[in-house]
């Protein structure tokens, strides 16, 4: 591996598509993802397949039976058992260690009294579901002029089915008026995702959608729209585009 290459194997894919130069945007940045949960290890197996100089993982949580359920890949029962009480970092760590030599691991909750470590990232990932929790750090990211994405899924019963809501919101130092009116405060009692309703697809397509953000703030996609809040409905399948730049 050259001093220049992350990877610990060459990434043909990329040479194959003939995008080397624009991976070279994401090179130098160091990434935070706060939270491996369902959503926090999905945008982690795609951030971890681009050449970031480094992707700093944060939570204090042991890796669980229900979290093989909505984490990408599959786990042997036999692996479960044998590695029963292993926090999530460590778990992820050893999986995609395999293939990016920047990844770090923290197994801590980020709070209020240590978020200034995280000053000097190029984009933190907030993955959390704990909206008093995520609103503060959202502010502490704002005062340190840090950008960041937070992600958030709202699922609620509607007679014999699910219905509800994927959201993307990007807070920057250019714009965060419209923080307050995407992230509450307060917990709510409806939202059965927060009393453990946890989808992988919908984990999924959060992360991704979170992800494609990022890239787009990155300069890697077009970013026509430049919106700062996306909700995905899921009955009646609508992508709300909204808060842009004025």
């Amino acid at each position: 591996m050259s001093d220049t290459n992350v990877f610990n194997y060459p990434d043909t894919n990329s040479s194959r598509a003939g995008i080397e130069f624009l991976n070279r945007k994401f090179e130098n940045q160091k990434i935070a993802i706060i939270g491996l949960g369902g959503t926090g290890s999905y945008i982690l197996d795609q951030v971890a397949k681009t050449p970031v100089k480094e992707i700093h993982i944060f939570d204090a949580d042991v890796f669980q039976l229900h979290n093989a359920f909505r984490s990408p890949g599959a786990v042997s029962s036999e692996k479960l058992e044998a590695e029963n009480g292993i926090m999530k970092v460590d778990y992820y760590y050893r999986i995609y260690s395999n293939m990016h030599a920047g990844i770090k691991a923290h197994p801590k909750y980020v709070t209020l009294e240590n978020v200034s470590e995280l000053k000097e990232f190029s984009y933190v990932f907030i993955s959390i579901d704990k909206n008093e929790v995520r609103y503060n750090l959202t502010k502490a990211f704002l005062n340190l002029g840090v950008t960041f994405i937070d992600v958030g899924i709202g699922v609620n019963k509607s007679d014999d089915c699910l219905n509800g809501a994927v959201r993307v919101t990007v807070g920057t130092t250019d714009k965060s008026d419209h923080l307050d009116f995407r992230i509450g405060s307060s917990e709510s009692e409806e939202n059965e995702y927060s009393n453990n309703i946890q989808i992988a697809d919908l984990n999924c397509l959060n992360a991704m959608l979170a992800v494609l953000k990022w890239k787009k703030l990155s300069g890697f996609y077009q970013d026509v729209k430049q919106e700062h809040n996306s909700l995905f409905l899921i009955n009646t399948n609508k992508l709300l585009n909204e808060d842009n730049p004025t």
